[in-house]
């Protein structure tokens, strides 16, 4: 009988591996977790795609835009699109995290669904600063790349104390960020709200963007964590589908903080 690993760090995999896995098929590889992780990678693309199919699509057929820059602009449909997308892949990422056995069609929809909201996303910030794209992205594929050097050279080991760490972290980053949301969305006016915004750009805003991207390496470092003890834990197939799926989550979150960072630092020289 397959026994499924314990203490893992990440809570997809945690939760299906609470029990033992009378499956005694196929184990899960590296090469498989890599494909699926390529699978997933294609899904994002699939959103970028829909949403630069879509923008050209309202400026073709005389859709009113805002806008933003002298070549920059929005549609007031593509804003509803991107609200969908939004509440879309929060369904499917909290599914997902409840039912992980549902991450092949869940984690697919969530995939597809960040494609275009992150792709929109840039795009607001591509309107704001030149280049910041095309920079964030090499950016991020070097910080995973020196993360993937730190852990598969054993440089960094991933703990219970930096599990403790960095989910208290997140924990405390997701409720102040709920919080800032609400405050701002029922009193936009107030002076507490307007006072974070103008910190943003300041040596404050820059630091706790600093710590996002940091946060972000974590999250890949966990992620190589639990690829590795997916495979060397002889765990049935399936849970490769976990195992990349978290990680995608990891690199787009790390992606999305890099941006905010360049943004932060680009305003500030200004």
């Amino acid at each position: 009988m397959e026994k499924a690993f314990k203490g893992n760090g990440n809570p997809v995999i945690a939760k299906m591996g609470k029990r033992e896995d009378a499956y005694t098929g196929e184990k899960a590889t590296f090469k498989g977790i890599i494909a699926k992780s390529f699978y997933f990678l294609a899904l994002i693309l699939l959103g970028l795609g829909a949403f630069i199919y879509m923008h050209s699509y309202f400026a073709n057929n005389g859709y009113d835009a805002v806008q933003i820059t002298t070549y920059y602009s929005l549609y007031a449909n593509e804003m509803a699109i991107f609200t969908g997308a939004i509440i879309v892949t929060l369904i499917a990422g909290l599914v997902a995290g409840f039912a992980p056995r549902t991450v092949p069609v869940t984690g697919s929809i969530y995939c597809a669904g960040m494609g275009y909201v992150v792709t929109f996303i840039s795009y607001t910030y591509a309107a704001q600063v030149q280049g910041i794209v095309v920079e964030a992205l090499f950016l991020t594929i070097l910080l995973i790349a020196i993360m993937a050097v730190l852990y598969f050279t054993g440089i960094v080991k991933v703990t219970s104390r930096f599990r403790k760490v960095l989910y208290t972290s997140l924990f405390a980053t997701i409720i102040g960020s709920v919080v800032f949301m609400i405050v701002s969305w029922l009193f936009p006016n107030s002076s507490i709200v307007k006072s974070i915004l103008s910190m943003q750009s300041g040596p404050l805003g820059i630091l706790f963007a600093f710590l996002g991207v940091a946060l972000g390496c974590m999250l890949v470092l966990d992620d190589f964590e639990t690829i590795t003890s997916t495979v060397n834990n002889g765990l049935s197939k399936k849970y490769e589908w976990t195992a990349s799926y978290g990680l995608m989550i990891s690199i787009i979150y790390l992606y999305l903080r890099v941006l905010e960072l360049i943004l932060r630092f680009s305003k500030r020289n200004d």
